[in-house]
């Protein structure tokens, strides 16, 4: 995994230094229309360098732009809808409450953009360099960051929701109380990441690494951990309410104080894990592997737990609806 992300790098610096060779000549129609108007819908611009122009407030939706040179310019308020910018240098460019919705970032160069505020929805940014850049109350809805480099970017009051961030680097990252409802983070590296407090909802971490990771209090309600390494995770007091976890390797890892009631452990790797006071009731445990794991006080009715385990939990009514009846 580390040796695709550096073969990555390398890669992208050869794509940057391409674009810093490459200068054309932008025709003076083009750069009045851009002054006097502040619009450049659909225009073409590949590979242009567009520099010595003020480009803030400029629309243009639709335009193309593949592999322009933009880096540093500051293109606050700018509108981007739909726009073709796939391998665009826009490295450290201030993009602030920009719209790039829609847009094509696919392969960008976008390490220290600030994209405080902007709005991504439905924006193709796969594979594009956001090392360092600055998403705060950003809007990433329906956006695909599959395979983005996303080392040291910042994400706090970001806004996910249905955004496909598989196969991305965010380990040790600080994502505390972020909200990542119904995201896809498949094969995603989150180890050691802080998920403390974060609303993960229905996402779908099938595959992902979240060795060490730090997610007391988060909601993974219904989620998808199918297959994920969760080893020496920090869940105490998290919910998981109806959550998949079939074939996790789970070893050692802390699910103290945790709401699993509903959720599937099957086949599951468990052992050393500590569910001491969680509620696991109704919760799945065939074919998981619980040698050496810890269940003091844990809620276990109707779980199909192996009697020995069962011992060590305890049986309470349950206080939870569980049929429409019964409201």
């Amino acid at each position: 995994m580390r040796a695709f992300y550096i073969v990555r790098l390398l890669l992208l610096g050869i794509a940057a230094t391409l674009i810093e060779g490459l200068a054309f000549s932008l025709d003076s129609d083009t750069k009045n229309r851009i002054q006097n108007t502040r619009n450049c819908k659909a225009c073409r611009l590949m590979g242009e360098d567009l520099a010595g122009l003020d480009l803030t407030f400029v629309n243009f939706d639709g335009a193309d732009l593949r592999k322009a040179r933009l880096a540093g310019r500051d293109l606050s308020k700018t509108s981007w809808r739909g726009a073709n910018l796939a391998g665009a240098d826009l490295r450290g460019a201030k993009l602030l409450e920009s719209n790039l919705s829609e847009a094509n970032l696919q392969g960008a160069l976008l390490q220290g953009a600030i994209l405080v505020q902007a709005q991504l929805i439905e924006t193709n940014a796969s594979q594009a360099d956001l090392r360092q850049a600055d998403l705060r109350g950003a809007k990433l809805h329906g956006t695909l960051l599959k395979g983005a480099l996303l080392e040291g970017v910042r994400l706090q009051t970001a806004n996910f929701f249905e955004t496909d961030l598989s196969e991305t680097d965010l380990h040790q990252q600080d994502l505390r109380g972020i909200t990542l409802t119904g995201c896809r983070l498949r094969g995603a590296n989150l180890e050691g990441a802080n998920l403390m407090k974060a609303n993960l909802g229905r996402t779908d971490f099938q595959g992902a690494n979240l060795e060490r990771a730090q997610l007391n209090e988060a909601n993974l309600d219904h989620a998808n951990l199918s297959q994920v390494k969760l080893r020496d995770a920090q869940l105490r007091r998290a919910s998981f309410m109806g959550a998949v976890l079939d074939r996790a390797d789970a070893r050692a890892a802390d699910f103290r104080n945790s709401f699993a009631v509903g959720a599937s452990f099957q086949g599951a790797l468990l052992q050393n894990a500590i569910f001491i006071d969680a509620k696991l009731s109704q919760a799945r445990f065939s074919n998981a592997k619980l040698e050496g794991s810890a269940w003091k006080g844990a809620q276990v009715c109707e779980a199909d737990l192996d009697a020995s385990y069962r011992q060590q939990g305890v049986c309470e009514e349950a206080s939870f609806v569980t049929d429409v009846d019964d409201i």
